[in-house]
């Protein structure tokens, strides 16, 4: 087996729970698995990451804690709403306060060379804006050989908020996209959703999971059951009638 070296960008990993995180943390023990060299750039929490690094063979750089917050949305009456439109609308315009890690993967890239290959993920996409930062023509100037954008949701064609991203965001997205070598997603129906001159440079790779790794919580523990092996879904996420509607 040809042996690559892998840097893995991204703000969402082990031991949080979310869809970016388990596609953070799912392609890095895939890959270690398979036995490429790994390094996952992530908010590192000593407690939990040392161990996953002996479990898994990863090695996990620390990207920093974000220490810009968002506006708390507290009080009452008129203060309660003034707060809660403030807040929505520095995210929509400002992509704020995640926009702060556009300058820790910044910063922190400038110190990481000799990768095969970079993938960094999305959300939030201030990660891709990261790297596009200081990603260069010239290969020998940048952290790897080639770089990866995974995307879940897309930015200007997604489907899941009430409100349109802001024009001028195009320009940003088209940026970013234009440097990256390849774009993933992880179903077909996300490719619509992105500018058609890059989807030449799009990939589909499904979401992996290995359910071995799953401890089983029986319902109605203590009651009999006629199905003993039958195993249960939950959905979390946003439902939208004609687009997002399982």
């Amino acid at each position: 087996m040809n042996r690559k070296k892998i840097l893995i960008v991204s703000r969402s990993f082990y031991p949080m729970n979310s869809p970016r995180s388990f596609r953070t943390t799912e392609l890095a023990k895939e890959f270690a698995r398979q036995g490429h060299e790994v390094t996952v750039l992530t908010p590192r929490e000593e407690a939990m990451h040392a161990d996953f690094e002996k479990k898994y063979g990863v090695n996990i750089k620390d990207l920093g804690q974000p220490e810009w917050k968002p506006i708390e949305i507290k009080g009452r009456g008129l203060m309660y709403w003034l707060r809660r439109v403030i807040r929505r609308f520095s995210d929509l315009f400002f992509e704020y306060p995640d926009i702060e890690l556009m300058y820790l993967v910044k910063k922190k890239l400038r110190q990481e060379r000799g990768y095969d290959l970079l993938i960094s993920i999305a959300v939030p996409h201030p990660i891709h804006w990261g790297v596009a930062k200081i990603w260069k023509k010239e290969q020998e100037d940048n952290s790897a050989k080639t770089w990866v954008a995974d995307c879940g949701d897309p930015y200007m064609g997604q489907e899941n908020d009430s409100f349109k991203t802001p024009f001028y965001f195009a320009w940003v997205e088209k940026w970013f996209c234009e440097k990256a070598d390849y774009i993933t997603v992880p179903t077909e129906g996300s490719i619509s959703g992105y500018f058609p001159v890059f989807r030449n440079k799009i990939k589909v790779i499904p979401q992996g999971f290995n359910f071995q790794e799953v401890e089983k919580i029986v319902a109605n523990a203590g009651q009999n059951t006629n199905k003993p092996d039958e195993i249960s879904f939950a959905y979390a996420g946003l439902f939208i009638p004609g687009k997002r509607d399982p």
